[in-house]
């Protein structure tokens, strides 16, 4: 569930159910950099996606609720970590979580935070030299609308040396609390970045240097490609693979062999991680 800053459940209306924490940060050192006050926000819940939100994107986060009497093991770390990075800490009814991250598990614990990375992709690409660029890979979502397979391909593509994830702004799945944790926190620690155009965003990779793959039925064995990085690895929507324009940006189309008697072919996280794999492979061949 996305909000903007400063409007949220558990506000004036649930005065009641809230205690606010007014001890203020402890953070020591430099000050840290300001928060945009305008900047879109999300809920995630749970111990685990907490911990690794306020390690991996410190900065972004924004607000800590905390189930009113809580005592599991762990909660009072969370909450001094929140402290000390300047994070407001609330202590709510259970109810005012629940809707925080629509129904989703979250422990007795939610966190608001920033939804996007602040720099752009194309911004990105463009910053990179040709060292940073060496062995790199990108991994392109074209129209995936299932969160349990985003939280999935990001699982894999964190696991197997990937560096990003590129997703369209329109008919994709959105970072949510059912996306984190099908990424067992993954989709946390990997940048998922959303733009406009993606065959335009394609282009734009190819004029840096990369190679572009797409995940396609009808594509060459990957075993038998070479396949050259930096590159971008294109996975196509679960029902109706890669949209023409998009398929028509990547350099070369690929396949996962599967045997004849099978169920029709794998599902978009599955291909994900199988042809990253391959990549992965291949890259740690000697002479790579």
């Amino acid at each position: 569930m996305k909000h903007r800053s400063g409007k949220h459940h558990g506000g004036d209306r649930h005065g009641r159910h809230e205690r606010h924490d007014r001890s203020g940060p402890r953070h020591k050192g430099p000050p840290p950099p300001a928060r945009p006050a305008n900047a879109d926000t999300r809920w995630i819940g749970g111990l685990q996606a907490v911990g690794d939100a306020l390690s991996a994107a410190p900065y972004d986060c924004r607000e800590l609720w905390v189930e009113h009497e809580l005592k599991l093991e762990g909660v009072g770390d969370l909450v001094r970590r929140a402290k000390d990075l300047g994070v407001t800490v609330q202590y709510m009814a259970r109810p005012e979580l629940d809707r925080a991250v629509s129904g989703g598990r979250h422990q007795g614990v939610a966190l608001r935070m920033v939804y996007d990375p602040s720099a752009t992709f194309a911004e990105w690409i463009k910053g990179l030299d040709e060292k940073r660029k060496k062995g790199m890979v990108v991994v392109a979502l074209d129209q995936i609308q299932d969160p349990h397979n985003l939280g999935a391909i990001a699982r894999s593509a964190l696991q197997l040396g990937a560096r990003c994830l590129v997703t369209p702004e329109r008919r994709s799945s959105p970072v949510t609390q059912a996306a984190v944790q099908s990424s067992a926190g993954a989709a946390l620690k990997i940048p998922i970045h959303r733009v406009v155009n993606l065959a335009q965003t394609l282009a734009l990779c190819k004029e840096h240097g990369f190679w572009t793959y797409g995940a396609d039925a009808d594509g060459r064995d990957a075993w038998e490609a070479t396949l050259n990085t930096p590159c971008v690895l294109v996975i196509g929507s679960e029902g109706y693979g890669l949209r023409p324009l998009v398929r028509a940006s990547c350099d070369e189309l690929l396949r996962v062999p599967q045997v004849a008697h099978g169920v029709g072919s794998l599902n978009a996280s599955c291909a994900a991680t199988a042809l990253l794999y391959e990549i992965a492979r291949q890259k740690a061949r000697p002479g790579a």
